[in-house]
């Protein structure tokens, strides 16, 4: 679910969901089948496990490098603090725990950022962005993490506590929302967060509330019903890059209406007036479709975490790379597109493409797409998707290395499918093709 770079290690968030070794989907081991961290610590290496997250915390779904400057009393730090946190939500008893590294042993301890039952269940507790953010006008610092539909949560750094977090007991004020946070982003000195069809903006303060930005809900699809939507996210990948107004980023994310759905990129631009606008840059879908020979595309998924920067060995330039998932639908008569379907994927309607897809963005705003290794074959284990992709901390042959992972099991039994692929940076670019 997560690759993230930390202290001249890889890191990787590891999950098993619809694992059938799973005591909830038929295992009889009540003690494996968590939630994993594990690390890479050179190219050349073997991946170790480096956290077990214990029973009932069925997938890390949030892993982050994040540094404190200033302490949760607001006095400045020394020096920079940076901690790796894992977190998860308890799928028994709904508590939600954050997992910090101690480098230094290598250890890890859990702190409680909620303890007991929290008043919802299964997806309306999931964890999955976090971001530590200073308040322009209090200075106050503190590591913001979203609790699905409960809101943000905020922790300061205190040595002091478990995992060197001192957590807030209640969620900031107006980040409750209808369907889970999946994204938060710091950009023109203030954070955002997206929620089902909204993008929110933090007004900093003694008392700090949340204004609407942006508002997609006009754009949903009705048939589509609340759980399946909360699968599917809405928007995802909520990002701050360069745009058309000089001094000033635009809001970049992708849009899920529902069960149909396009995967068009929209982008929102400051205006004059503090508002944004909204543009449509692509609908990646076309471009799956191109790549895939004219195959059916209803639904595309994708920017599970992030749209993640990446500069451009050879021209220097800042691309931006988001991993994909493609539904090719099944065709009463004409060319048959089933042996692109990944075993184990495949439904009445079609299925989910066996490769691994990505979409890239050049400095110029136009997308082309790619694979990890290449075109999908009928004889290849299925990858499925692209969750995330991260610069490595190391090089092979003076070469910046980047590594991807992924596999989505869309609700499939599931065993032994998650993967990770390396190579180099510019490897990763040139493959990407415009369709």
């Amino acid at each position: 679910m997560h690759l993230v770079s930390h202290r001249g290690s890889l890191y990787a968030a590891n999950g098993f969901w619809q694992d059938r070794r799973n005591v909830w989907y038929g295992g009889i081991d009540q003690y494996s089948g968590w939630g994993q961290v594990l690390r890479l610590s050179g190219p050349d290496e073997a991946w170790v496990v480096d956290l077990e997250l214990g029973p009932r915390h069925l997938r890390t779904e949030l892993l982050k490098s994040v540094t404190f400057t200033v302490d949760a009393d607001g006095r400045p730090l020394p020096q920079p603090r940076t901690l790796l946190v894992a977190a998860a939500y308890d799928g028994g008893g709904s508590a939600v725990h954050m997992f910090v590294r101690n480098d230094d042993d290598g250890t890890w301890t859990r702190s409680g950022v909620i303890a007991g039952n929290t008043g919802v269940k299964g997806e309306d507790n999931s964890v999955r962005s976090a971001v530590v953010y200073q308040d322009r006008v209090t200075g106050e610092q503190r590591l913001h993490l979203s609790v699905g539909v409960l809101g943000v949560f905020t922790a300061g750094y205190d040595p002091l506590s478990p995992g060197q977090l001192r957590w807030s007991t209640q969620p900031e004020a107006g980040t409750q929302t209808e369907t889970r946070i999946l994204s938060m982003v710091e950009a023109n000195g203030s954070l955002y967060l997206s929620g089902g069809t909204r993008v929110l903006r933090r007004v900093d303060g003694p008392s700090p509330h949340y204004v609407l930005v942006a508002d997609m809900a006009g754009e949903r699809d009705p048939s589509t019903g609340r759980t399946t939507f909360q699968a599917i996210g809405g928007i995802r990948g909520l990002s701050a890059i360069e745009g058309p107004v000089a001094g000033r980023q635009s809001l970049i994310f992708l849009w899920h209406p529902g069960r149909q759905s396009p995967g068009c990129v929209m982008r929102l631009d400051p205006q004059p007036d503090g508002s944004y606008a909204r543009y449509r840059e692509i609908c990646l879908a076309d471009l799956v479709s191109r790549h895939l020979g004219g195959a059916p595309i209803p639904f595309v998924l994708g920017a599970y975490n992030t749209f993640t920067p990446l500069q451009d060995p050879d021209s220097q330039g800042l691309h931006h790379v988001i991993g994909l998932e493609a539904f090719i639908a099944s065709r009463p008569s004409g060319q048959s597109f089933h042996r692109l379907i990944a075993q184990g994927q495949e439904t009445p309607n079609g299925g989910f493409y066996g490769g691994a897809l990505y979409a890239v963005r050049d400095p110029t705003g136009h997308w082309r797409v790619g694979e990890v290794n290449g075109k999908y074959r009928a004889d290849e284990r299925g990858l499925v998707s692209i969750y995330t992709v991260a610069l490595a901390p190391f090089a092979r042959d003076g070469r910046s290395m980047v590594y991807v992972g992924g596999y989505d099991p869309n609700g499939k039994p599931s065993s032994d499918t998650a993967w990770v692929y390396g190579a180099s940076l510019a490897n990763l670019l040139s493959s990407a093709k415009q369709d």
